[in-house]
């Protein structure tokens, strides 16, 4: 791997991980092992509830991969809301509410598209719990355009099949804070 940057290091060696366990299984035995092999400085804050410390702290906007990210106290909501008109004036509206949360966790950026998302590579969180796995998170709170589908499904109130007019609307509510790290080399 030499010629490769450290974050390049650091993202090459984690996606290697995928699906394995590394170390104890903990957030935090991933970050630590993939800068210790890309050659770089690991967290020098070792308390169990710290906010640790991974580098040069940097905008979470500039986050690239191979950059290490600290949650505290983070939970995305997400809240879908399907309304589906029938020509007949029947109306039926389901919402659905997940939430995310990652309150004291370390994580490694994939890549990150931004528009208020960001692609993490990550252990010890579901739904793999301790092996390592890629996973898509909001990173502000933001409303999703409505998406309006026609299509004939069955209506609730007559139980026949009959056109409808379907609108989904997602609706993402951010709480927390996510710190960004730029890995460091040792000074020679």
């Amino acid at each position: 791997m030499s010629g490769l940057t450290i974050n390049q290091k650091v993202i090459s060696w984690v996606h290697g991980q995928l699906g394995k366990q590394v170390g104890r299984g903990e957030c935090w035995d991933l970050a630590d092992q993939a800068l210790r092999k890309a050659g770089a400085h690991s967290s020098n804050t070792t308390d169990a509830d710290a906010d640790y410390e991974w580098g040069e702290a940097i905008k979470l906007a500039d986050a690239g991969p191979g950059d290490v990210l600290q949650f505290r106290n983070y939970s995305v909501t997400t809240t879908t809301t399907t309304t589906k008109k029938f020509t007949d004036g029947t109306e039926d509206t389901e919402t659905e509410e997940e939430t995310v949360e990652r309150p004291h966790h370390t994580a490694l950026v994939d890549t990150n598209p931004g528009n208020g998302w960001i692609n993490i590579v990550e252990q010890n969180a579901p739904p793999k719990g301790k092996r390592v796995q890629k996973f898509k998170m909001a990173t502000r709170t933001m409303d999703i355009p409505a998406k309006t589908v026609h299509k004939s499904i069955k209506n609730p109130v007559t139980k026949k099949i009959a056109p409808a007019t379907i609108t989904t609307e997602v609706s993402i509510v951010v709480s927390g804070t996510v710190s960004a790290y730029r890995p460091e080399a040792p000074s020679e």
